[in-house]
């Protein structure tokens, strides 16, 4: 076979240059960013993730090719092994698939192969068909003493690949835990500042100007939300939750008793300042006809020991009232005689009953 010595020495050039040894450090190293953009990609958009699986082989194939400029078999084999560690760092740290998608495995095994493919096929270089004659006679006759060298050896590849991808893919791994940690805690944080936004938003505008346009409905249910952080809808016994906040309460009820004259109010915020100035408040919203301020004036007479009197003033009230709490009150205390209702009476509970 007639081969020009033009195309041997041409050939023999690139034989030379093959380096084994720098393509497994250049993959093993180049798979750390591959392994990043894989991450980078799910965080974007997690329906990208399962495309890695062939992409990165294309790119690992093109790494071992630029730096190891080989023609051997090793050189596709060290693009398969960082490969396949790029891939099972993927699965370990969960990019193989977006979150809520679903699917097949066939897909995904197609996927992994057409990676596979794409590493072996462009991590060895062709020689291009002029050459081959020369090619054949270097390499196929007899084993070209490129081949022989250590950095070109497959028990020093192969070992070096192995360990060497597992080192920095593992390092990654390690690091990538602690981005998503931080990541994480971050978007936690900023959940919880959200929520507290929102919750904060709730809540309403105290202001003399703001409460006069609130019905004296509307106005006490805000108060008894801000009292006991929960929000009584106007139907039904439902609550939600809401900011807490006992200044605010106060300041509703002491506009209701002051610019609207409210009995109630005056009663509610009464026993919430008792005894500073409570009592005062106690009663002028009997004198005004809250009930409830009244059954409590009569309970006194019952605590100080005048328990005659103080029955006929609640007998008296359950005749004259048709409000079924205020008769449920009256008999509970009837019931319970007024030595153990002096005891359990507390401001708090019985603000918590009739606020609405």
């Amino acid at each position: 076979m007639q081969v020009q010595q033009q195309e041997i020495e041409a050939v023999e050039a690139k034989l030379n240059r093959q380096n084994g040894l720098a393509a497994a450090i250049a993959a093993a190293l180049w798979a750390v960013p591959m392994l990043i953009l894989w991450y980078w990609l799910y965080l974007q958009d997690d329906r990208f993730a399962p495309l890695m699986l062939a992409v990165s082989g294309a790119l690992i194939g093109l790494t071992v090719r630029y730096y190891g400029r080989g023609f051997m078999p090793v050189f596709g084999v060290i693009a398969v092994i960082s490969h396949t560690a790029v891939v099972a760092a993927a699965f370990v740290f969960g990019l193989s698939l977006g979150e809520g998608q679903s699917v097949r495995a066939f897909i995904l095994v197609g996927l992994y192969a057409i990676g596979v493919w794409s590493a072996v096929y462009l991590g060895r270089r062709r020689i291009p068909f002029a050459q081959h004659r020369a090619f054949y006679l270097l390499c196929e006759q007899s084993r070209h003493v490129s081949t022989q060298r250590l950095r070109n050896r497959w028990f020093l590849l192969v070992p070096v690949t192995v360990i060497l991808s597992g080192l920095t893919l593992g390092g990654t791994l390690f690091a990538l835990t602690g981005v998503e940690i931080f990541r994480q805690t971050a978007s936690q944080q900023s959940q919880v500042v959200e929520q507290r936004q929102a919750f904060a938003a709730k809540a309403i505008d105290v202001t003399s100007a703001n409460l006069a346009t609130l019905s004296t409905e509307d106005a006490m249910r805000f108060a008894f939300a801000y009292y006991h952080g929960q929000l009584p809808a106007k139907k039904g016994n439902r609550y939600e939750r809401y900011p807490q906040s006992e200044y605010k309460a106060k300041r509703i009820l002491s506009f209701l008793a002051e610019q609207r004259g409210e009995a109630r109010a005056k009663f509610v915020l009464g026993w919430l300042t008792y005894p500073e100035g409570g009592a005062t408040l106690i009663k002028q919203a009997a004198d005004d006809g809250d009930i409830f301020a009244k059954i409590m004036l009569a309970t006194e007479f019952g605590c100080y020991g005048n328990t005659e009197q103080a029955t006929r003033l609640l007998n008296m009230l359950a005749k004259t009232t048709a409000e079924k709490p205020a008769l449920n009150e009256i008999y509970s205390i009837l019931q319970s005689g007024f030595e153990q209702v002096c005891e359990e009476f507390s401001a708090p509970d019985f603000a918590q009953m009739y606020l609405p």
